[in-house]
């Protein structure tokens, strides 16, 4: 048709050569279209990917430093009793009394006494959850400072189990606790009774005679030594309740 319009067969075949060039043209603008629209829906996708995984990390990452915080506190709140304890020993914060065992019982009686007079008064109590009997066997003593004195506390476990409990100790008024010595006690260590189990347990002190150089001391006519029993959980031990079976048996 084109050669019978009048134009030359070179005509036409540059003009069919110009009309497929621009439809391959239109194809591949199609089709580069097609490509540029899958790679921006690919690169979505792959952020999505990795926001969805940066924030599992993230949550990861939180869930660990915060158990591992737990554990550190958990740590230290343990760490903190001794220390604690430590503490008050030396110190005498809170009442704690002092501790000395390297004094034998000849170096204590030949001791020198002092002048000072003090009332010393006893006192007892459980702690939640244990059902002993607590009580002192005397309700007060009077003493010089420097001078030793021996004193018991009864205990008693009602109960149809053994049971073991754990003292624990302060004086008032407390900044009294820096001169109270103790040479022996029953709240140095842990104490089982076995079931309806009665026992007279001792307390060895003494106040410490620089307690008549500390003009704090002055006021003070009386000090008060307090005990608290509290239970203590511990497993079953299978060699201990066979020989409380053998016992009782």
């Amino acid at each position: 048709r084109v050669c019978g319009e009048g134009l030359s067969m070179q005509a036409a075949l540059g003009l069919r050569r110009a009309m497929c060039t621009g439809l391959s043209r239109k194809a591949k603008s199609g089709e580069l279209r097609i490509t540029h629209h899958q790679r921006l829906k690919r690169m979505v996708q792959e952020r999505r990917a990795f926001g969805s995984g940066s924030a599992e990390g993230k949550n990861t990452n939180l869930a660990l430093y915060l158990a591992g915080v737990a554990v550190a506190t958990m740590g230290l709140s343990y760490a903190a009793v001794p220390l604690y304890q430590a503490f008050c020993q030396v110190t005498g914060y809170g009442g704690t009394v002092q501790i000395d065992k390297e004094k034998t019982l000849e170096q204590l009686s030949s001791a020198k006494k002092g002048e000072r007079q003090l009332l010393i008064k006893f006192d007892a109590g459980t702690g939640i959850g244990m059902p002993w009997k607590f009580k002192p066997l005397q309700s007060q003593v009077q003493l010089v400072t420097g001078e030793t004195v021996l004193a018991f506390y009864n205990a008693h476990n009602p109960t149809n189990q053994p049971m073991t409990g754990v003292a624990t100790y302060n004086v008032t008024p407390m900044k009294a606790g820096l001169y109270f010595n103790k040479v022996q006690c029953f709240c140095f260590h842990e104490q089982r009774l076995q079931a309806n189990e009665n026992v007279d347990m001792p307390v060895f002190f003494f106040i410490d005679n620089e307690f008549e150089l500390d003009p704090r001391m002055d006021d003070v006519q009386e000090i008060t030594l307090s005990y608290t029993f509290f239970p203590i959980d511990e497993e079953d031990d299978p060699v201990e309740q066979s020989a409380e079976k053998a016992s009782s048996s």
